[in-house]
């Protein structure tokens, strides 16, 4: 990821709607698993916002790559512990987790089913591992470049990783239905050239939708309580070892 990105995800994560609906929908999906006194990784956890609101259940482990990242971590979330160390061999005993989330972290690595075997081995026997991963590939644009996005998933392909990992699927949907179809016509108007990365600006720095997409994203949570959804911008899977 360009490290101006970070900066700008700082910036945002703690009011941007997004940021918001994500952690809201993480909590929510979670709630099965989450108690007290847990041992929680937050992998590819970039400046730290998705994953600090999981200290509230005990001990949050931040890893990523990046060294910029990082330095947001240690500046702002000081009930995480970062650590600096590959997805794809993370630096951890066998089981040394209750919790593990991975937020657009799968899309970034090159070895997608590496890293997820990462996961599933330092998830204890019934532990359980969040993902959500931007979905479909005929959505790329302009920002997947800017945060070095190496592929994007469908719900099925994301669940077979897990399985691959040797996971159980307990929950695979997609989430964030209602912007789906502005997404689509903005990849095809880049595609032809009619918008600019420089139009659209980052994703994260559209503030000023706050009041469309808010609502519209905490309806679909109620929906999501006890329905699946057949399209959206994001794919996510809650899974378990054993």
């Amino acid at each position: 990821m360009e490290v101006e990105e970070y900066a700008r995800i700082a910036a945002a994560e703690d009011d941007h709607w997004w940021y918001r609906n994500t952690r809201a929908l993480m909590a929510e999906l979670l709630q099965p698993w989450l108690g007290t006194d847990q041992r929680i990784l937050d992998a590819g956890c970039g400046p730290g916002g998705n994953g600090a609101w999981l200290a509230n259940h005990g001990r949050v482990t931040g890893v990523d790559l990046a060294r910029e990242a990082l330095e947001f971590v240690r500046a702002r979330r000081p009930a995480t512990t970062p650590v600096q160390a590959s997805a794809e061999g993370l630096p951890f005993a066998d089981g040394a987790f209750d919790v593990a989330v991975g937020i657009t972290l799968l899309y970034t690595v090159r070895d997608d089913v590496a890293a997820l075997g990462e996961l599933a081995r330092v998830l204890r026997t019934g532990g359980a591992v969040l993902l959500l991963e931007p979905a479909f590939e005929s959505l790329r644009r302009a920002h997947d470049v800017t945060v070095h996005g190496l592929r994007r998933y469908r719900r099925d392909e994301l669940a077979g990783l897990a399985e691959r990992a040797g996971l159980r699927v307990r929950r695979s949907t997609y989430a964030y239905s209602f912007l789906a179809p502005p997404a689509a016509l903005l990849a095809v108007l880049e595609r032809r050239g009619s918008q600019s990365a420089d139009d659209t600006g980052s994703d994260v720095e559209r503030r000023a939708l706050d009041r469309v997409f808010a609502p519209l994203a905490k309806a679909e949570r109620r929906w999501l309580a006890r329905h699946d959804v057949a399209v959206g911008t994001s794919a996510v899977v809650v899974a378990t070892r054993g």
